[in-house]
């Protein structure tokens, strides 16, 4: 049942649309990793820059879009490679956990 989870959130993040550049991050190629971790599906994607404007935005999206996918499991998402990357995660993954 893991699997089928993670490639659902995998699958649903993938189709989550840059609103900077109007493409996929599946297209993009920017996911890093999603995998379970406990009662937790975790995310990781790229940036498309380090100074990415809309990266929190985007991070958000993501994020919506993995706890649709995730089947009731709890969802963190994490942004890597973008200058303020602590920030967001931690901004974006705020009451995510019970």
């Amino acid at each position: 049942m893991g699997s089928d989870i993670v490639s659902e959130v995998r699958k649903a993040i993938s189709d989550v649309v840059d609103p900077e550049i109007g493409l996929t991050l599946g297209e993009l190629n920017l996911i890093k990793d999603v995998r379970i971790e406990g009662d937790m599906v975790v995310v990781e994607f790229i940036a498309t820059t380090p100074f990415c404007p809309l990266a929190e935005a985007l991070a958000m999206m993501v994020r919506d879009a993995a706890k649709d996918a995730a089947k009731g499991k709890n969802v963190a998402v994490y942004i890597r490679n973008h200058i303020n990357e602590e920030g967001i995660n931690k901004r974006v993954n705020e009451n995510q956990t019970q």
